[in-house]
C-alpha cells in the first residue's frame, strides 16, 4: 500500500483511531486512502470540492456515511484533515 501522497492531520489521526469506526470500517478508509494516493479519478471516490464553511476542502466517500475530508497541495499530495460520518454534528 502505498500512502506517499497523503500527510495526515492529527485530528484525521484521532478520527481513524476512535472506536467509532469498527475494523472493517477502518479497512474501507485505508481502501479508500489507497485509492485517493494513487487513483483519484477513480468513480467510487465521489470526489469533490466543499463549499460554504468548508471551502477548500475536498471530500471522498468511503462508504454511504463515512467521509474523508483533506486540503489539496502542490504536487498532487493532499493533507487529510478528518474522517467523519456523513451529516455528523
Amino acid at each position: 500500500m502505498n500512502l506517499d501522497a497523503l500527510t495526515w492531520s492529527d485530528q484525521c489521526l484521532r478520527d481513524f483511531a476512535d472506536k467509532k469506526f469498527s475494523a472493517q470500517n477502518r479497512a474501507r478508509i485505508l481502501k479508500t486512502l489507497e485509492l485517493l494516493a494513487n487513483n483519484e479519478r477513480h468513480p467510487s471516490l465521489r470526489i469533490h470540492a466543499l463549499s460554504g464553511n468548508l471551502a477548500g476542502l475536498w471530500s471522498v466517500s468511503v462508504t454511504g456515511s463515512i467521509r474523508i475530508h483533506f486540503v489539496r497541495l502542490p504536487h498532487g499530495r493532499k493533507r487529510l484533515a478528518n474522517i467523519s460520518r456523513h451529516y455528523e454534528d
